[in-house]
């Protein structure tokens, strides 16, 4: 008897979530074991990066599947990034540098910037419009972003997010024949920033 799982068929949308995910692990996996020690330190930043990277693309592919945020998984995810840095501000308030892995400084101050100003930014698109051009999920996504890239990074996530955003956008509106009321979700192009950005600096 044949497996459930290799009976399921996977749409397009599957297949480049599950293709972009592999792609993102393998460049993980290689920059990981090229450019750094092998021992108990980087196998668990690396396992760390992997879980991340899943919880992430599953945020994705929901929001792009049910055009809503899973509450549960982003706020979950809000909360173990926040305590992180708060931890490692009082722990290393000294030198908030702190070198993750490779080229990869992670600065608590700069995520709690980040974090404040983006935080700040998409809450005000959601009052603004009433939550119509933006949800309170995608608050906690941008939230979960500061935590992850930093103030530095900011303008560079925002180009890989709205940029790729509005080439989909523009895609999608030439197959529908339509641009007026068109629904686009945002996390996966949010997503896409952060990931980008950690495999850049790792």
């Amino acid at each position: 008897m044949k497996s459930q799982i290799l009976k399921t068929k996977c749409n397009t949308t599957e297949r480049v979530f599950v293709i972009l995910l592999t792609l993102s692990l393998g460049i993980l996996t290689f920059k990981t074991l090229y450019y750094s020690p092998l021992n108990i330190y980087t196998v668990l930043i690396y396992l760390i990066l992997v879980t991340l990277f899943l919880t992430l693309t599953f945020l994705a592919y929901y929001d792009f599947k049910k055009m809503e945020v899973h509450t549960t998984v982003s706020f979950i995810l809000m909360l173990i990034l926040l305590l992180i840095n708060v931890t490692l501000f009082f722990l290393f308030k000294d030198n908030l540098n702190i070198n993750i892995l490779n080229n990869w400084n992670y600065n608590p101050y700069n995520n709690i910037l980040s974090t404040l100003t983006l935080g700040s930014i998409f809450q005000l698109v959601v009052l603004i419009s009433k939550e119509k051009a933006l949800g309170q999920g995608d608050v906690r996504i941008a939230i979960i972003t500061g935590l992850l890239i930093g103030f530095n990074n900011l303008i560079y996530w925002l180009y890989i997010t709205i940029f790729t955003a509005l080439i989909y956008g523009f895609i999608l509106a030439y197959k529908k024949k339509k641009f007026k009321n068109l629904k686009i979700p945002f996390v996966p192009f949010m997503v896409l920033g952060i990931i980008v950005l950690i495999l850049l600096y790792i």
